[in-house]
């Protein structure tokens, strides 16, 4: 690679990593903002569906517990992918090399989960 081509993929490596971390975030958030509101209607006085209630809960628990997942997987590839570069090993290699499909396979975990979540929220505010 031509040293233009190295500064473009390091840019746009960057931005990956942001923009994978925001992700990240913005649907964790949004999971323990839903999970707060239905535990709401949940415990609040004669709730219309408390089974779909109970099923909906579980689903955004997931979520965010994917996204918790996300998160920590995360913050040990960066961990171990700066370790491989600065020490080598064996052991810090096999990390760098599986925490990253496991960032990912929490992230789509934990997009699925919410999006499964959301609707059987909607679906259910819709039939009542």
């Amino acid at each position: 690679m031509e040293r233009e081509q190295k500064e473009r993929y390091v840019r746009w490596q960057n931005y990956r990593i942001t923009q994978l971390s925001f992700s990240i975030n913005l649907f964790l958030g949004f999971a323990i903002a839903s999970l707060t509101y239905v535990i709401n209607i949940k415990l609040g006085a004669n709730p219309k569906n408390p089974e779909l209630l109970m099923f909906i809960i579980k689903w955004w628990s997931w979520s965010a517990g994917f996204g918790c997942l996300a998160t920590i997987s995360r913050l040990l590839d960066f961990r171990y992918t700066a370790k491989k570069i600065k020490f080598g090993g064996a052991f810090n290699a096999f990390m760098a090399k599986w925490l990253g499909p496991v960032t990912w396979g929490a992230f789509w975990g934990q997009l699925i989960t919410y999006a499964g979540g959301a609707y059987c929220f909607v679906s259910g505010i819709i039939n009542t």
